[in-house]
């Protein structure tokens, strides 16, 4: 056996002691003689280069595991590199580079190999970006190197553009030039392949039974839920659940998120609870008792949605309802932003008053010589100031001709509230409002239901299916989205205005709860321009346009 060889194909320690560190799992190993040098020394020893790929390193994605494992995040690549030392060791042949793709699958169509494509350009060139000659690729098996038929094909053609070359594997060195290797590798890439999508159809079949009984999904511990994934965690759940009735009453994201910092809660892998992050806890179907797979309800063969073996948070109802107070690209089954937005509701921002007062200030404008006046209408906002007497006021962003105490406007637009809230009890009758669409969308639902049927029982062709399922499902959840937000307007319109100021002068309702029952009161208030010099607040400045 050659020395160099065995010094730089062997560990000496044993295979389950050592880790990553101990050899490196890309590029020239550590020791190597330069090229020429190396050349000189062992004319006739093969130079290869070695090949390592791993499909799920579960270690890089699971700390918890990793911390209590002898083994880390990248073993099982340097195991596999490791290997193939001996291997060369065996055959007499030095390793003079490492190629390493972890943590990649190569089943999928579109993950990227970065250092397969390396590999294939240094065989096409004929030699390493040290400079080493290429006279052959090993790895611990072909299923390492084979993705598709096509990488397969890609790895044959540039490894024999130089016919001496050889493909090593603990079988052996084979000649991919020869007939009979050729049909012999053709038919180890078709097992392999019919193995993977054997495998990939278990863990789907594993899946699909999983949501078929009810079962809860597999992964990190939900929110709410303990270890079984069944089981509520008191403490959690009973956030969750105030969290969903007080988001569907209107109060803002970050008033329930500083609530659970003052409940000292934080998020299922230990991570403060942010607005986006609680915006996905409280509209997972999971709340309610359904059961989501990849972005999708799914339903039973009658198309009601089916209902997993776990404890409930919330009603459906309510998880609907709280789903209505979000953007269409916010909730779980619609990831994105997580920008809490109630639909037609300005955004809650400082200050009480703000984009609800209109600045009346007169300005002059002159036109060919004509002096003319206008109003200037623009919605004026809160900005902090110096006094103490007023910390903040509203002003004109437009004109900066017209600002007001905003303490004294907050005062004033509360006591405006509260006398339309006492004079509009004395005439209050509640009204129970069907939402008018619901046989539209029952029919749609119906309709999408029996589409899907004929589909399953090969009554109607894939293609026509698609054509046609896509848009009306795209309706039917529109509808749905629709017939939450009615109910939500029509729970917060039925409240007696006594318990809506009750809830006012309590301090229960946050900012955002407040500007909701401002702008369901006013249209506007128009703020009067003051006196130049007069720093008294004079309320007789503000006009309110009444709904």
């Amino acid at each position: 056996m050659s020395t160099i060889s065995h010094q730089h194909a062997m560990s000496s320690a044993p295979l389950d002691e050592t880790g990553p560190d101990d050899l490196e799992l890309r590029g020239r190993p550590a020791g190597l003689a330069p090229p020429e040098e190396l050349a000189r020394l062992h004319p006739d020893t093969p130079f290869l280069i070695a090949y390592s790929r791993i499909s799920d390193d579960w270690r890089k994605h699971n700390k918890k595991k990793a911390a209590t494992s002898a083994w880390s995040a990248g073993k099982g690549v340097a195991n596999q590199h490791r290997r193939n030392d001996r291997n060369a060791a065996r055959h007499n042949a030095v390793i003079v580079h490492r190629y390493t793709d972890n943590d990649l699958s190569a089943s999928k169509r579109d993950v990227v190999r970065p250092d397969f494509q390396s590999m294939l350009r240094d065989l096409r060139r004929g030699h390493t970006p040290e400079g080493y000659p290429v006279h052959g690729v090993i790895c611990v098996d072909q299923d390492r190197v084979q993705r598709t038929d096509r990488d397969w094909e890609d790895f044959v053609e540039a490894i024999t553009l130089d016919p001496s070359r050889r493909f090593y594997t603990p079988s052996g060195p084979m000649d991919l030039t020869e007939e009979s290797e050729i049909i012999k590798t053709g038919i180890m890439a078709v097992v392999n392949k019919a193995e993977s999508m054997k495998k990939k159809r278990r863990i789907r079949d594993w899946h699909q039974d999983r949501i078929l009984d009810g079962l809860p999904h597999s992964g990190p511990r939900p929110f709410g839920w303990e270890e079984d994934r069944k089981t509520l965690r008191r403490v959690e759940s009973d956030f969750l659940a105030w969290a969903i009735d007080e988001r569907i009453k209107g109060k803002a994201m970050s008033t329930l998120c500083d609530e659970s910092r003052r409940r000292g809660l934080k998020g299922s892998r230990g991570g403060d609870i942010v607005p986006q992050t609680l915006t996905q806890m409280m509209t997972a179907p999971r709340v309610c008792g359904y059961r989501a797979n990849r972005g999708e309800l799914v339903l039973d063969d009658d198309g009601a949605p089916i209902v997993g073996v776990w404890e409930t948070v919330t009603t459906p109802e309510k998880w609907r309802a709280v789903c209505a107070t979000f953007g269409p690209g916010s909730t779980y089954l619609a990831r994105g932003s997580g920008t809490p937005k109630i639909t037609g509701i300005p955004k809650t921002i400082k200050y009480l008053g703000s984009t609800l007062l209109r600045c009346q200030y007169r300005i002059e404008e002159e036109l060919n010589g004509v002096v003319t006046t206008r109003i200037c209408n623009e919605a004026m906002g809160g900005s902090k100031t110096a006094s103490k007497r007023s910390p903040y006021v509203y002003t004109c962003a437009r004109c900066s001709r017209n600002s007001i105490s905003g303490p004294m406007v907050d005062k004033q637009l509360q006591r405006l509230v509260l006398a339309k809230l006492k004079k509009a009890q004395a005439t209050f009758i509640p009204v129970k409002v069907a939402w008018p669409h619901e046989q539209k969308l029952q029919k749609k639902a119906d309709k999408l239901a029996d589409l899907e049927k004929k589909w399953q029982d090969d009554e109607v062709p894939a293609d026509m299916f698609y054509r046609l399922a896509i848009p009306l499902e795209k309706e039917v959840k529109k509808l749905r989205r629709e017939r939450a937000r009615f109910e939500l307007a029509a729970e917060v319109q039925n409240q007696a205005p006594d318990d809506v100021a009750k809830k006012w002068l309590s301090g229960e309702y946050d900012l955002s709860q407040k500007r909701h029952v401002l702008f369901e009161i006013f249209t506007a208030v128009q703020v009067l321009p003051g006196q130049k010099g007069n720093k008294t607040p004079n309320p007789k400045r503000l006009i309110p346009v009444w709904k």
